[in-house]
């Protein structure tokens, strides 16, 4: 029994601490913790989104060329204005603040933001 309130005590005492420290912790957003671009479900603020043939979101941040390859149909300029660049050579614009249907059809090869 008393192995068992020792170990009871202890757990308890590694999750407060554990809690703590998340709580605790910084909650000021650094360049390290920003990623240039993600899949979520939805266009997130301030981001050049295109939309997967499969249902995930591509969010873009940054200027220049985003590296990314599948099929998307479905672009959002939930920001700057910005290029998206086909296989085969050709490409779609989306103004900002703008939004329209791609090339499902076709495969993106990146995606390049405007700034």
């Amino acid at each position: 029994m008393q192995l068992l309130k020792k170990h009871v005590t202890r757990t308890a005492v590694a999750l407060t601490l554990g809690i703590g420290a998340l709580i605790g912790g910084s909650s000021t957003a650094s360049a390290a913790d920003v990623h240039p671009q993600y899949v979520t479900y939805k266009c997130d603020a301030g981001r050049a989104c295109v939309y997967d043939t499969s249902g995930g979101v591509w969010n873009m941040d940054g200027c220049g060329d985003n590296w990314i390859y599948g099929r998307f149909n479905y672009a959002r300029a939930h920001g700057n204005s910005f290029r998206v660049y086909y296989v085969n050579k050709t490409w779609d614009d989306v103004w900002a603040g703008g939004q329209r249907t791609l090339d499902g059809s076709n495969y993106v090869e990146r995606v390049r933001v405007n700034c």
